[in-house]
């Protein structure tokens, strides 16, 4: 369902109205900065072309002074002039003034002199009217009668309607531009919102084609990255489904067959009965105590009580308890003995859980004949991250790490199983899924168990040869080096 609101607007439609307003302003912007340089240019230009022409006029009306070697009779002669003067003759262009030396008015195109004292125009350019070197008058110059010519009126028109068109043409031509581009730019995105919506509805993804452009090619490279993890994850969560259905039906059933037995009177209960009824309901109360622990752990509920833990002496407690087990299936369990020491920051109690389920899996899949060999030694390189958790307030970089191995010498896993071996209900031996006697969760309790104090598990194996769990825990004090051993008492069978 689209959840859009009438009141929503596309990102296309922002995108397109954005970018045309952005280039329609900047085009204004320029349009009124070129009208304004023109019109001071043009300005400019005038007034030296009027500066020009008053000098001009300056020395005609010098030539008709010194003809009559006085201003008398001066404004006949120019009125006689103005009228037999054609329409661009200089005298008709523009507003032209003649003062004498003493500033008195002696002529004025613009009609007769009636008041000869009167002050120039502020808006004018004077040009000095000079005869045998003594200035005799002046001659002011100005915009007046028309500010402009008619030519330079039309000229500053054609330049206004032009850039008016400019900018109409330019907006529009932003317009359709916006709209192609805030098209290419959304149509990635539809296609992540119609994959989306497959995705929300359970249909199967299929991968988008990657965008020309980089961020959107990376967008959309994360969304098949997290469409096939989700993928992955929900298959994951139906198989689990699958799998504790399986390990909880197979101990019901048999449960269930054996109480219909004694309640037919096809079996009579005993000692033995009892027996196989306690080893079935035990096998469901460790299954369902995994599963809360698991669940526990993942939600960050777990409550831990970390502490100083003395590795050799835990090493020794866990050894002394599997000894049992592995006599019985002819697998020697040993401890490596180690010549200094070593502390690790834990829980006591799931350290131990910890390192009894590594060596239970260990011997699960040692036959008889092989070994498993436990050893723990310091790193001298940091293997906690500067951004990991570290408990009792520590800094990774107050903490050096100690080393936990299980080593095996089973079958080993293959390398395509490797990944797998942390997840649940995960069994790389599928044939042995229940004959061995796990649930299949105790590495996924480990991993998480693990992380939670601050430290790190990984697994190397070579098929044929055997596998090694390392787990990597901090310690409270800076290891001297690498490969430094605990000397402690062997333990061994």
């Amino acid at each position: 369902m689209n959840a859009r609101t009438p009141s929503t607007k596309s990102l296309r439609s922002r995108l397109t109205f954005t970018h045309a307003l952005v280039a329609f302003v900047a085009v204004i912007i320029v349009a009124v900065l070129i009208g304004a340089v023109t019109r001071l240019a043009f300005n400019r230009l005038t007034d030296r072309r009027i500066q020009n022409e008053a000098d001009a006029a300056a020395e005609l009306i010098a030539a008709i002074y010194q003809r009559r070697d006085s201003w008398d009779g001066a404004e006949v002669v120019l009125r006689r002039r103005l009228a037999q003067a054609g329409p661009n003759d200089l005298i008709k262009r523009r507003r032209l003034q003649v003062f004498d030396a003493a500033g008195d008015m002696v002529f004025d195109n613009a009609g007769p002199v009636l008041q000869r004292r009167q002050p120039k125009p502020r808006n004018g350019l004077e040009s000095p009217i000079e005869v045998d070197g003594q200035t005799v008058g002046t001659v002011v110059m100005g915009g007046q009668i028309g500010e402009f010519t008619q030519a330079e009126a039309d000229f500053l028109r054609l330049v206004r309607w032009s850039t008016v068109i400019g900018c109409v043409l330019a907006g529009l031509l932003a317009l359709m531009v916006g709209r192609v581009i805030a098209g290419r730019l959304t149509r990635p995105l539809r296609s992540l919102q119609d994959a989306a919506q497959r995705l929300s509805s359970g249909a199967r993804h299929e991968p988008l084609s990657l965008p020309p452009d980089r961020e959107l090619a990376d967008l959309a490279s994360s969304f098949n990255v997290m469409a096939a993890e989700l993928e992955r994850q929900q298959l994951l969560r139906r198989q689990q489904v699958a799998d504790i259905a399986h390990e909880l039906r197979t101990p019901l059933s048999v449960l269930r067959l054996q109480i219909e037995s004694i309640e037919d009177g096809i079996e009579q209960p005993g000692p033995a009965t009892f027996q196989s009824l306690a080893e079935e309901v035990g096998l469901l109360t460790r299954l369902v105590d995994d599963l809360r622990l698991l669940s526990l752990a993942e939600a960050g509920q777990l409550t831990l009580m970390t502490e100083t833990v003395d590795v050799g002496a835990a090493i020794e407690r866990v050894v002394n308890t599997a000894l049992p087990r592995a006599r019985q299936q002819h697998v020697e369990l040993r401890a490596e003995p180690l010549r200094a020491p070593l502390q690790a920051l834990a829980d006591p109690q799931r350290l131990t859980q910890i390192l009894g389920n590594l060596v239970e899996n260990a011997l699960r899949y040692t036959p008889a004949g092989g070994s498993v060999t436990m050893r723990a030694y310091a790193e001298d390189r940091l293997a906690l991250a500067a951004n990991r958790r570290v408990p009792n307030g520590k800094s990774a970089g107050q903490l050096a790490t100690v080393v936990f191995e299980v080593v095996d010498t089973g079958a080993g896993i293959p390398a395509a199983e490797l990944p797998h071996i942390f997840e649940r209900f995960y069994r790389a031996d599928k044939a042995r899924a229940r004959e061995t006697g796990g649930s299949g969760l105790g590495l996924a309790i480990v991993q998480r168990l693990v992380e939670i104090q601050g430290g790190r598990i990984w697994v190397s194996s070579a098929p044929g040869r055997g596998t090694t769990f390392h787990m990597a825990l901090p310690s409270p004090t800076l290891a001297s080096s690498a490969g430094v051993w605990y000397d402690g008492p062997q333990v061994g069978g």
